[in-house]
């Protein structure tokens, strides 16, 4: 599957994503903290720190297979450090709305959609359904989400939710974040 497909439309949606999988806070305790973004010179967003494993763990980790994808979405992302700093922005603003989110309330739905994409084969439209039901069972279970901006909401719960199960199935990381970034550029209803 080619990640990058999508970048040159609307570049927002990934490096908005790539910083908020970097920087929301693990949800699985058994995971280290990810490696931070960069803010260097360089003309994309970069993570300079080396990846450390202790020889425990599972066979795939989510801190490894969001390296993978950023080692292979972030060359095709040619931006300034300004819209590093935009993406890194707008980022920390979702993980605070996301933040509302109860632990149990975000894990019953991860699991839930978790298993539904175990039990699909990949197809974005029937990916981005499961998704999309995900995020309305989270957007019932918390009220005060309403005060916010609907779009901003229902991003900041997309992205939580992928992270979330992200890092219990690393590998959906590659087909769920094509879904999200695609599911970002259809046309929305007014």
């Amino acid at each position: 599957m080619d990640c990058n497909k999508n970048v040159d439309g609307f570049p927002e949606t990934s490096l908005v994503l790539l910083a908020f999988l970097q920087h929301k806070r693990c949800q699985n305790g058994d995971l280290k903290r990810e490696p931070e973004l960069s803010n260097n010179n360089n003309n994309y967003i970069d993570s300079d720190e080396e990846l450390q494993t202790d020889g425990h763990g599972s066979p795939i980790d989510f801190r490894g297979v969001l390296h993978d994808l950023q080692l292979q979405i972030q060359p095709q992302l040619s931006v300034n450090a300004e819209e590093a700093q935009a993406a890194r922005e707008m980022a920390a603003e979702l993980i605070q709305i996301a933040d509302m989110l109860e632990n149990r309330v975000l894990s019953r739905a991860a699991n839930s959609l978790t298993k539904k994409l175990s039990t699909s084969t990949y197809q974005l439209q029937v990916w981005s359904n499961h998704l999309s039901d995900g995020v309305q069972s989270l957007l019932q279970h918390v009220p005060g989400a309403r005060e916010f901006n609907k779009e901003l909401v229902e991003m900041a719960f997309t992205f939580a939710l992928v992270k979330t199960v992200c890092e219990h199935a690393p590998p959906f990381l590659f087909q769920l974040y094509d879904t999200v970034v695609q599911t970002f550029l259809a046309p929305r209803p007014q």
